[in-house]
């Protein structure tokens, strides 16, 4: 803490003579039929000055740097409105603005909200429009997320190029195994591990869940140089819904396929003129097409904002999740070398007495100030505790045939996993005018992430091996219910623990040269200390560099040019680093080359952007299948790797017409391994990397009230070289219907998978494990009640 202070004090510090010292304020009132307009958004393009209209319609941006700017209007259902203003030094500018509703007889109707989103802080920690970011970045709003009606993070990827489903949380990210996210911009997954797992970013089998989400952010290659250790494909944003400063609620119920039953209600609004609150509660449970399977979630989470002036902002966040998924841990069903199931996809390994409980507990405080001499500054800290039980049943290969058919052995194990977790974030931003060069955004950070993990495992093994109890099962004609976890004689409980920390300093210069001209630079310095014991003491400590840089060509100002380059590093995870695991490991590396354009269409309202990349990668580190020197170590990795990802995405956002919203996306994506000391897997497309992927969401309103969807993916066959099996491409159809019942009150109907396809979703790390089936057709009837809106 002594360290950051004086950080800071040195960034306060900057001579005068460097930059100019001159800011003023903006203020203003919003208003709609001589009506004002509560809750409207108002931001200075690409600058951190951002806030939401009062009771009465006003607002104020204070330190706003002497400059010209364009304020953007947005929210509420009216047309978003743009204006270029002018900030004087040490005066008070006054810039009212009257918004008119949106209508059928406009650009968009009022059914389809706000769909596209100009701006972003994913890729430089302060809001930058999409146009003059020097890398491909992608977001989501709440709106889009409702339109179609999903709940899980990976129902999501469908519309991200470049993106498809990976194995339980994880995601294939241009060709690379993806893990990890972030909350609100930190560190703090509520559900998987934060650091502390041999999958290193947050080994889940649990979905990430958008009942609370506001909008996802994705930043497409590496991110190192502002998040520090992270996987060089991307990075994903969850950024959870904030209260309003009007009184606001939403009631929702869902039935649909499979005995889905959910209940979500949402209320917000102020209780005094400085204080806003928002609570939620999100219930859902369902079976599974899998044998013995299903869902229960259960989600409550309660927000305070104290605005203490119009230079200083509180928020408080608490969420508490509780899941149990009966049936699981699942695995997939067995497959042959050409990714053909053996057996039917309800198939599972797992008993109706196996489950997976997980309970996880967040607070988030935050802070956003305005300071002295035109400085910005924020922090968020993030605090989680999370717990995970496993008791299931794993498939460990399949017996000779009989003649009653094969049968698949397994064991049982019982695992528990527990975090500790806090994260804190601290920024410092500035918006100056240099002598002769230009306008800088300046950000400097500090982030310092620390946890304490812990796993406990014990097993019983299979009755083909000496001392097993756990009998195998019908691979065709499987009976249930005849075994338990009682029945079997467990091995010794083993524990392994870590207490991982990692702090590291960054900062950012984003250079406004011209109109024409933008360059993007940032740095990054990671130091991490981790120690544990599994088996034996561990300890590992380095420092980790990383980087990156960027140009903006703007022939017009709807039109951007850019080229970066970036690196990334990946630390090795703690239970890796012992001898008896094969350690110590150097951290992954990667880098990556990206080139692309950017454009706005049909008056700024359909966004097109395209992209070429070459990501390479090395010192990969994959599962030893010898388990290590003493053959028993499950933590075992080596060092074998170096890969090449290269491709194309090109994505279409926006209105084609005023009835009619489109997101079209798709990816040509070629992936080889360089290198690994199996020589027969070089040259091989790295795991679940398909080359083709394809996504699409379209929505058109025939009436104000009355629209239709349709949404499609399509994603190529892929390959697990390290299992030897495949997976056959597909290609699947939703179609949605829109219905508003009153003004407040609206009807949605939606078929997933129109055709019932029987597909591939993933590969598993072993033919014994198989392939994840896909979601068979799925029928939803969702009411939506309003009742505070008019």
């Amino acid at each position: 803490m002594f360290r950051l202070l004086i950080f800071v004090i040195t960034l306060l510090s900057v001579p005068e003579a460097l930059f100019a010292q001159t800011s003023g304020t903006l203020k203003g009132r919003i208003s709609t039929d001589n009506s004002p307009a509560a809750s409207i958004n108002a931001k200075l393009e690409a600058t951190s000055h951002e806030t939401t209209t009062n009771a009465d319609g006003q607002f104020t941006l204070t330190n706003v740097a002497a400059g010209k700017y364009t304020l953007i209007i947005s929210g509420g259902g009216f047309i978003p409105q743009r204006l270029e203003v002018t900030i004087a030094t040490g005066q008070s500018t006054t810039q009212d603005v009257r918004l008119e509703k949106i209508s059928a007889s406009m650009d968009v109707v009022a059914s389809l909200k706000e769909y596209h989103l100009e701006e972003s802080n994913i890729a430089t920690r302060v809001n930058a429009r999409l146009l003059d970011v020097p890398m491909s970045v992608q977001v989501f709003p709440n709106q889009l997320i409702e339109d179609r009606a999903i709940l899980e993070g990976n129902e999501l990827f469908r519309n991200v190029s470049g993106m498809n489903q990976n194995v339980y949380s994880a995601m294939t990210f241009r060709g690379f195994t993806q893990r990890e996210i972030l909350y609100n911009g930190t560190r703090g997954n509520p559900f998987g591990s934060l650091e502390g797992d041999v999958n290193n970013a947050g080994f889940s089998t649990s979905q990430i869940r958008l009942t609370n989400i506001q909008r996802v952010e994705v930043l497409k290659g590496p991110a190192s140089s502002l998040y520090g250790s992270t996987e060089v494909g991307g990075l994903i944003n969850y950024v959870t819904k904030k209260p309003k400063e009007v009184l606001d609620g939403e009631m929702q119920v869902r039935f649909g396929s499979f005995a889905q039953k959910m209940v979500n209600g949402e209320l917000t609004g102020p209780i005094t003129d400085k204080l806003l609150a928002r609570g939620g509660f999100y219930f859902e449970d369902r079976d599974s097409f899998r044998n013995n399977a299903g869902s229960r979630n259960s989600h409550a989470v309660g927000n305070l904002l104290y605005k203490a002036s119009d230079n200083h902002r509180f928020s408080a966040e608490y969420e508490f999740i509780n899941q149990r998924l009966p049936g699981n841990r699942l695995r997939g069903v067995p497959v042959d070398t050409s990714g053909n199931f053996l057996t039917s996809t309800k198939w599972s390994a797992n008993e109706p007495t196996d489950f997976i409980k997980m309970i996880a507990r967040v607070l988030q405080l935050r802070g956003e100030h305005n300071l002295t001499r035109a400085w910005n500054a924020d922090f968020t800290f993030r605090h989680l505790e999370y717990e995970n039980n496993d008791k299931y049943h794993e498939a460990r290969g399949l017996n000779a045939a009989t003649a009653t058919g094969r049968t698949m052995r397994r064991e049982f194990r019982n695992f528990f996993r527990w975090n500790n977790d806090w994260s804190l974030n601290g920024n410092l931003s500035k918006v100056a005018s240099a002598n002769g060069f230009g306008t800088h955004m300046l950000i400097f950070g500090v982030e310092h992430v620390a946890q304490d993990h812990a796993f406990r495992q014990a097993r019983a093994r299979e009755r083909e091996v000496a001392g097993g109890t756990v009998p195998a099962l019908d691979l065709f004609n499987p009976v249930y219910g005849l075994t338990s976890e009682r029945s079997y004689t467990l091995s010794a409980v083993a524990t392994s623990t870590a207490q991982t920390k990692r702090t590291g300093f960054y900062a950012q210069d984003q250079i406004v040269v011209n109109r024409f001209v933008q360059f993007l630079l940032s740095g990054r310095v990671d130091r991490y200390d981790d120690k544990g014991f599994a088996v034996v003491p561990l300890k590992y400590n380095d420092t980790a560099l990383s980087g990156r840089v960027g140009v903006v060509i703007k022939p017009v100002e709807q039109v951007s040019f850019y080229a970066s380059y970036a690196n990334s590093f990946i630390r090795a995870p703690i239970f890796s680093q012992a001898p008896q695991a094969n350690g110590p490991f150097n951290p992954e590396t990667g880098d990556q080359v990206e080139v692309g354009i950017k454009t706005e269409l049909i008056n700024r309202k359909l966004f097109v952007s395209g992209a070429f990349f070459q990501i390479n990668k090395e010192n990969i580190l994959r599962p030893d299948p010898l388990f290590g020197p003493g053959g028993n170590n499950f933590n075992a990795l080596l060092a074998v790797g170096e890969a090449r990802s290269r491709g194309f995405e090109f994505n279409i956002e926006g209105f084609l017409t005023r009835r009619w919203y489109t997101a079209f996306n798709y990816a040509n994506v070629s992936t080889r391994i360089l290198k690994d000391n199996v020589a027969s897997l070089i040259g091989r497309p790295l795991a679940n990397a398909p080359k083709h992927t394809t996504g699409l969401f379209t929505r058109y309103n025939f009436l104000e009230g009355t629209g239709i969807g349709f949404g499609l993916e399509s994603v190529s066959e892929r390959f697990e070289p390290f299992a030897g099996i495949r997976a056959d491409g597909y290609t699947i159809a939703d179609v949605s219907f829109y219905q508003d019942l009153t003004s407040r009150a609206r009807l949605q109907l939606q078929i997933t998978n129109i055709t019932d396809k029987q597909y591939a979703a993933s590969s598993l790390f072993a033919a014994r494990v198989g392939n994840l089936p896909g979601q068979p057709r799925t029928v939803m009837l969702t009411f939506a009640w309003t009742p505070f809106r008019k």
